[in-house]
């Protein structure tokens, strides 16, 4: 028995779905060929004419491409597909990340326990894709990071680069400052400037600096400061680790998601936010 995927395109044995499932496996196909196909394969009583209209809906709804008379799948759609089902996934079947505790300061400000710096990372990730979902036209556009190092960018590129993907549709100016140089950081840096992203390294060798990681997101600011255990082990890792392809992602996973509090602040603040941006726009 030959497996059949079916998608939204209508009931599943539709000649949409049809002509999608056999160039899942066989392509291109001319237009006779598929008509042929489901056929003899699927013995299922098809015109030329129904197979032709439901093929040019694909082209048209870009799942398809055309190329001499002939069809296949769109690599880029396929592509796109895999993200936002790797996402509805996530979203289904993993838990959203809780804080282990939640101290308010007064009303702009709320301190969050976590056990790990992966998990303040999660957080994190939330907290900007709220941001972009309430984002309006008009709202303050500018978003900046501090880090000493950006390691997400190495454990999580995809994830990075469809943030900055979001960013750039709703128009919104973003800018990151690294503050080791280390030449994984300036592999780091490369990354960034691929996607779009303006980012400087302004080298400091302050304790503060080295530990100190902050963005901001219109009037919201988000900040943590990492212990010495971990600022330690993470400049040992970015200076030992050179180069891409010489990378031990096992070592960095387990440091990032070492057992050890961390505070994670975040503050609604517009003139905070501006003040922050001011300081590492200096240096960008």
């Amino acid at each position: 028995m030959s497996l059949q995927i079916s998608l939204p395109l209508g009931k599943k044995n539709s000649v949409k779905n049809l002509v999608f499932t056999i160039l899942t496996r066989e392509y291109p196909l001319k237009l006779i060929e598929l008509t042929n196909f489901i056929r003899k394969r699927y013995g299922k009583a098809v015109t030329f004419q129904a197979v032709r209209k439901a093929t040019l809906e694909l082209v048209e709804e870009e799942v398809i491409i055309r190329k001499d008379n002939a069809f296949s799948l769109n690599k880029e759609w396929v592509k796109e597909s895999k993200r936002v089902i790797d996402e509805l996934y996530q979203s289904v079947y993993e838990e959203k990340l809780l804080p282990k505790k939640i101290d308010s300061i007064g009303k702009e400000v709320s301190v969050f326990t976590f056990n790990s710096i992966n998990e303040i990372l999660k957080f994190w990730e939330d907290l900007i894709d709220d941001w972009f979902k309430s984002f309006k036209d008009g709202d303050y556009n500018i978003n900046c990071y501090q880090a000493a190092h950006s390691w997400e960018a190495l454990l999580h590129p995809d994830r990075e680069n469809n943030t900055m993907e979001q960013l750039k549709k709703k128009k919104i100016k973003s800018y990151t400052l690294l503050t080791s140089n280390t030449p994984l950081d300036k592999n780091v840096a490369d990354f960034y400037r691929k996607i779009k992203i303006k980012v400087a390294i302004s080298k400091s060798s302050s304790q503060f600096d080295r530990s100190y990681y902050v963005g901001t997101y219109g009037d919201l600011v988000v900040q943590t400061q990492y212990p010495p255990e971990l600022v330690k082990e993470l400049d040992d890792f970015f200076k030992k680790n050179k180069k891409l392809e010489d990378l031990d992602l096992k070592e960095l996973s387990d440091i990032v998601n070492k057992k050890i509090e961390v505070k994670l602040s975040v503050t609604k603040n517009l003139n905070m936010a501006k003040q922050i941006n001011q300081s590492i726009l200096s240096q960008i």
